[in-house]
């Protein structure tokens, strides 16, 4: 009988550690649940902001295509002025020649001077041309490559001020190109 009444104490005991485990199970699920709640609330804002970064970028990728269309125009308009006016600088340039040349040596002096440097400022602008567009097109292949989550806007934003000051760099080119053009043409109505 003592040996039933040890027993039972002992199966008390069992019952109270068994209710004690289960009481710290509860709370771990409990904690589990908190925590899983809060991974879906992450989840969903993460869902959230990936689509609008999404948007953003197809967004700007559609204004660097517009960009680049703008950009290509606008490099064949400059070719063409480029030979216009070197055509243009040749044909006074002989002309001059014919007139006199002993008077005006100092003048054409000047004029190749600037024709030369027109020269090298316009093979500088067209290799900056061509790696600007180098760049663009390797931009466009790694775009295309690159997952979402992986993509830095920062970058993007870099490069895209560094295109913004190349551009006015040379529409900086082309004030002194237009102001050489003036100068020639004073020149042409002086004489």
């Amino acid at each position: 009988m003592l040996q039933k009444i040890k027993g039972l104490m002992n199966v008390k005991e069992d019952i109270g550690a068994i209710n004690r485990n289960i009481e710290e199970n509860s709370k771990v699920i409990s904690e589990l649940k908190a925590e899983l709640e809060a991974l879906r609330n992450g989840l969903a804002e993460s869902n959230k902001s990936q689509a609008e970064f999404l948007k953003n970028f197809r967004e700007n990728l559609s204004v660097i295509k517009n960009l680049r269309e703008d950009f290509g125009k606008e490099l064949v308009e400059f070719k063409l002025l480029k030979g216009q006016l070197q055509r243009k600088i040749l044909d006074r340039f002989e002309e001059e020649l014919q007139k006199d040349l002993q008077i005006n040596r100092e003048a054409l002096k000047k004029d190749a001077e600037d024709y030369s440097e027109v020269r090298k400022k316009v093979s500088e602008v067209l290799s900056r041309l061509s790696l600007t567009s180098e760049e663009i097109s390797k931009f466009m292949e790694i775009s295309k490559s690159i997952k979402k989550e992986d993509f830095e806007l920062t970058r993007f934003a870099r490069q895209l001020v560094d295109m913004d000051r190349e551009k006015l760099e040379l529409m900086r080119k082309i004030d002194t190109l237009e102001r050489l053009v003036s100068k020639i043409r004073r020149r042409e109505i002086v004489r």
